[in-house]
């Protein structure tokens, strides 16, 4: 997790030392090893070092090529050095002394822009052409790290982060109202005209995964999506046993280039279901010859505690006994003061954050105290090589594979110990209508079943999209994971990536490698369930990786947090409280139904034991941090 930032000028003005300076303080926990910069008069660029690989105790960002004219910046982490050094002539001793960054620097030398489509790996890089007059910014495949760009009228600049940005006194610090009435609204859509706040755009943008930028010193900026997830041929069209094969193979790569050439050990968000397990499993084989452990911090109940249905700790423990190489650490408790830092943590995120911070952070920092610069999570092992979606049996009716639909309704019956009709309402209803199946979910959860989920005002209604109701049969596993791939390649940020970074952590996720992704995509949907069970494929080809108890496990992910709502029940009290306070005040009315997040932390469950609905409360609290977030960016905050 280093960083990178610059500026270019299009009115003859002078990028000076002070401005790079500026972004680089306020990205400063990217650069505890070195922070340097580089000026060129209407340009500008900075690079600050955090030392992750060993090769990194080399780097000397910025890097000039002065012959050529080209200045270098960038935050990355190479897979394939080998690789690339071969075709650029490099010898093993050259390689073994250079770093990551000089080594995607001589493969821009050789292929310019096009050398992204020969890099496997995280990264980010910046390349300032005296010669042509250009800047070229380039994010890899699925977005793992990040790049904020601004375009004024006189000037172009970017940083690793908005607070890198925000430090030049010419970007304007906007509310990012749209994106406020995304959340707030779950619509992808905003009407601008319907809310006055929305009509002013977020000034900061992010550029794509998989995408290069082109910046000329006259303005003109231009971009290309050099990748987009697709299926590679080299896997496709192939048997079962190849994909149980290439599923060890890949992922286990995947993993492996995230942890053998560390400078101090990893870490793993351990949430012990198949995902981040088979992640813990398959690191062993990378941390043989490095001498570290895989540090794994996983939030649990206490041991003396009632046990909880999604609680991770029988699962956590089993990883704990069959991988000998896992230095585990459980946090058993959140972090309830975190509602008394909440301005800090704004201050820190750029943005407000997620109602599951009261545990992410203890997460997150346990991890970093234990000594780790690198973390990794599971997530994206739903909808890349373990889809768990349930539609597959509908799937199998689109493709009228009858026999095997039969065989496996019969086992999946056995499997779940479940009737007929149960399983027909889980397994087929839900896909073939999923319009009414949400709408009783949600009136079963303690949220109105047509209405707004989230306690909203009528002028947030007002400036969303309104929902169509739609009586569309659900849409194919394979789509639903391109659409969730795209989501994931074209976010700003991923995962706990910021969170992670307040704590002086990279932030990178397995399963969102290039590598991975084109293999998921080549398997056959019909893959995905065998014998009555999902993940079949992970069982088969990590069977001896994972802890014996998980050969009969069921299919379900555990919880991060194991019981939100007693988080809550502790919170709510000075929650209610600040409820009041806020809509005392009169400045959030445009935002929120006060009355209706009241309710919806305090309403029981239906037919529930009198404890509230956890997804009503999820977007209660939800909606309370980003009335908090509001109120902190509209107040002056510095």
């Amino acid at each position: 997790m280093s960083g990178v930032c610059g500026l270019v000028r299009f009115d003859g003005g002078v990028v000076t030392s002070a401005d790079i300076d500026r972004q680089m303080k306020a990205m400063a926990r990217r650069g505890p090893d070195r922070a340097r910069s580089w000026l060129d008069g209407a340009v500008g660029l900075g690079a600050l070092l955090m030392r992750v690989t060993h090769e990194d105790d080399a780097d000397a960002q910025p890097i000039r090529d002065r012959d050529r004219d080209l200045t270098f910046v960038s935050d990355a982490r190479l897979d394939n050095r080998e690789e690339i050094a071969a075709l650029l002539g490099m010898g093993p001793a050259g390689l073994a002394r250079t770093p990551d960054s000089a080594l995607i620097f001589e493969a821009f030398k050789a292929w310019g822009g096009d050398c992204v489509e020969r890099l496997m790996g995280d990264f980010l890089f910046a390349v300032w052409d005296g010669d042509a007059r250009t800047l070229t910014l380039a994010r890899d495949h699925m977005g793992q790290r990040h790049a904020f760009y601004h375009l004024g009228e006189d000037f172009f600049a970017f940083a690793s982060e908005r607070k890198g940005l925000w430090a030049l006194a010419d970007v304007p610090r906007v509310l990012p109202a749209r994106r406020i009435v995304h959340v707030l609204a779950e619509r992808t859509v905003v009407r601008g005209a319907a809310f006055d706040a929305c009509n002013a755009e977020d000034e900061l943008k992010a550029i794509p995964g998989g995408t290069v930028m082109t910046i000329r010193a006259d303005g003109q900026v231009s971009s290309r999506r050099y990748w987009t997830p697709r299926a590679a041929p080299e896997h496709e069209g192939r048997d079962e046993a190849y994909y149980i094969d290439a599923y060890r193979r890949v992922l286990g790569e995947a993993v492996a280039c995230r942890v053998r050439r560390l400078n101090r050990p990893a870490s793993l968000m351990l949430a012990g279901g198949f995902d981040s397990s088979a992640i813990a499993g398959l690191a062993g084989a990378a941390l043989e010859h490095t001498g570290h452990k895989l540090i794994c911090v996983s939030s649990v109940m206490p041991k003396d505690a009632p046990p909880t249905p999604r609680d991770a700790r029988q699962w956590v423990e089993a990883c704990q006994r069959h991988m000998p190489h896992l230095d585990v650490h459980c946090v058993t408790e959140p972090d309830l003061g975190l509602l008394d830092r909440l301005e800090a943590g704004f201050l820190a995120m750029d943005n407000s954050y997620s109602e599951n911070r009261f545990v992410t952070d203890p997460v997150i920092r346990a991890a970093a105290q234990a000594g780790a610069r690198v973390m990794m999570d599971g997530n994206g092992g739903d909808y890349t090589l373990n889809p768990r979606d349930k539609g597959w049996f509908l799937d199998q009716l689109r493709a009228r594979r009858f026999g095997l639909f039969l065989r496996e309704w019969r086992a999946r019956r056995r499997v779940l110990k479940v009737g007929h009709f149960t399983l027909f309402r889980g397994a087929l209803l839900l896909h073939a209508a999923p319009w009414l199946v949400r709408r009783w979910r949600r009136w079963r959860n303690g949220l109105d079943a047509m209405g707004a989920s989230m306690p909203i005002s009528p002028e947030i209604r007002a400036a969303a999209e309104p929902e169509r109701l739609s009586f569309a049969m659900g849409r194919p596993q394979r789509e639903k994971m391109m659409r969730a791939l795209r989501r994931q390649q074209d976010g700003p940020t991923v995962g706990y990536a910021t969170p992670a970074a307040m704590h002086g952590l990279e932030f990178t996720q397995p399963f969102h490698d290039k590598r991975v992704v084109e293999l998921a995509l080549a398997i056959p949907d019909w893959m995905f369930m065998k014998d009555g069970r999902e993940r079949p494929l992970a069982r088969a080809a990590l069977k001896d990786i994972y802890p014996p108890e998980f050969a009969d496990r069921d299919d379900l992910n555990d919880a991060l947090g194991p019981d939100f709502v007693s988080t809550v029940l502790k919170l709510r009290p000075k929650v209610l409280a600040d409820i009041d306070r806020m809509e005392a005040s009169g400045r959030l009315a445009a935002y929120f139904d006060f009355a209706k997040m009241r309710r919806m932390l305090t309403r029981p469950l239906r037919g529930g034991d009198g404890r509230p609905a956890e997804n009503a409360c999820r977007r209660a609290l939800r909606a309370y941090v980003w009335g908090r977030y509001i109120e902190w960016f509209t107040g002056g905050n510095s």
